[in-house]
């Protein structure tokens, strides 16, 4: 395989992991409507750069990394669910506390006007913690380079590039797209949204917690 093949590789098979929607699919629609495109995209590029570090771990470690999590997928399964439930709960909290929370976007602050970056700094960061969590994203990845036989560094940083630069697309276009519809949202339908992206997540940790 040539470098322009492992680059196709990667751009094919990091969307098709991005594409696959799941709790953080569900939580960066409802953040990119309920804070507006701009943080939606920090939130996507979060997920994005974990998607490019778990391909790297693939075709670092290869059959090893593979190996080891298949070997404890239940523990995995069973810690990603619990703080899918913690985040789905503390969703519903945060709610409950302050309802005017999600009208953020028509109505923000002084501290949120002069702090743009700290604000999508902490989403960036926000999601990156939220897709560490399932690092069977590290299974498929290694499944997928154990069968290209990537040899040398060059296909290899190919490979990561193309999964990468997929993953960004994605996640960029889908909370650029969500961002700016949540922008014609009422602040009924962006509660809504809110609630609905929130429930998901829960559903899916029980979902998850079943599947141990």
């Amino acid at each position: 395989m040539d470098i322009p093949d492992a680059l196709g590789a990667g751009l094919i098979v990091g969307m098709v992991i991005a594409t696959q929607f799941g709790a953080v699919g569900a939580l960066l629609l409802e953040t990119a409507v309920r804070a507006g495109p701009r943080a939606g995209a920090a939130a996507g590029l979060g997920v994005a750069s974990v998607d490019m570090a778990y391909a790297t771990g693939a075709v670092v470690a290869g059959g090893a990394a593979r190996a080891g999590l298949a070997a404890h997928q239940a523990e995995v399964k069973t810690v990603a669910a619990v703080i899918l439930a913690l985040v789905g709960v503390h969703g519903f909290w945060a709610l409950t506390r302050n309802p005017s929370r999600d009208q953020r976007a028509q109505a923000p602050t002084l501290g949120e006007v002069t702090r743009p970056f700290g604000a999508l700094s902490a989403q960036y960061l926000r999601f990156v913690g939220l897709t560490a969590i399932n690092p069977l994203t590290l299974v498929y990845f290694a499944s997928v380079t154990a069968s290209l036989s990537l040899s040398g560094v060059a296909q290899g940083v190919a490979f990561v590039a193309g999964a990468g630069i997929a993953s960004a697309l994605w996640h960029l276009a889908l909370s650029l797209a969500a961002g700016h519809a949540g922008r014609r949202f009422t602040p009924t339908t962006q509660r809504v949204v809110s609630i609905a992206g929130r429930l998901a997540v829960v559903v899916m940790a029980i979902r998850l917690a079943i599947a141990v």
